[in-house]
């Protein structure tokens, strides 16, 4: 985690907001100003993490369903949902970072498993677009299988595209044509590939 020290500079329009943390049976401090930087610090002010990337926001919530509430940093970008997490590690009393995080915008936990999915746009007006299916381990998350989608009607090689994937190898294991009318709702459709095929994944 980072352990940078805290900027002084606060202006009227944009200011400093501190609040006290309780949550999983500890207190801490968060500090936020909008569009500039959050601290979580310790009630005595030492620094635990810093983000400098521009959050506009943050929430708790319960991401990984183990229990405990994590912290997710929100962003005002070009590409919609890319957040970055902090999980709490219940037996060290901890938030840890997961570095890669924002390379997995829009993402959903699989129910009942250790696996997640995740959505981005393409090209094409969103007409190419990109699920990665990933799980957490340590400080990471691992991707191991991906949808990659071409619908724009200007490409010969239109299709739905499955990946598996083991670190740098990617191994293209399924082609499905697009539906002659298209997509009645594309996000149906990879909750419904996801949570149906996982487990070939793994």
């Amino acid at each position: 985690m980072k352990i940078d020290e805290p900027k002084e500079s606060i202006s009227e329009q944009n200011p400093v907001i501190c609040k006290k943390l309780s949550a999983n049976e500890i207190e801490l401090k968060t500090c936020l100003k909008e569009y500039d930087f959050f601290i979580l610090k310790t009630i005595d002010e030492k620094t635990l993490y810093r983000n400098d990337n521009n959050p506009s926001e943050f929430i708790l919530t319960d991401f990984n369903e183990d229990g405990f509430l994590d912290i997710e940093l929100h962003f005002m970008t070009n590409v919609p949902d890319v957040n970055e997490i902090l999980i709490f590690n219940p037996e060290l009393k901890i938030y840890t970072e997961i570095e890669n995080f924002s390379s997995f915008p829009a993402s959903i936990k699989i129910k009942n498993t250790n696996y997640y999915y995740s959505y981005e746009r393409s090209g094409c007006a969103d007409s190419n677009w990109d699920s990665y299916l990933y799980y957490l381990k340590e400080n990471k998350a691992i991707k191991i299988g991906n949808i990659h989608t071409i619908e724009c009607d200007n490409e010969s090689d239109n299709g739905i595209y499955i990946y598996k994937i083991n670190g740098e190898n990617k191994e293209q294991i399924k082609l499905i044509p697009i539906p002659k009318k298209g997509f009645e709702n594309k996000w149906e459709f990879i909750e419904k590939y996801w949570n149906e095929n996982y487990m070939k994944f793994e």
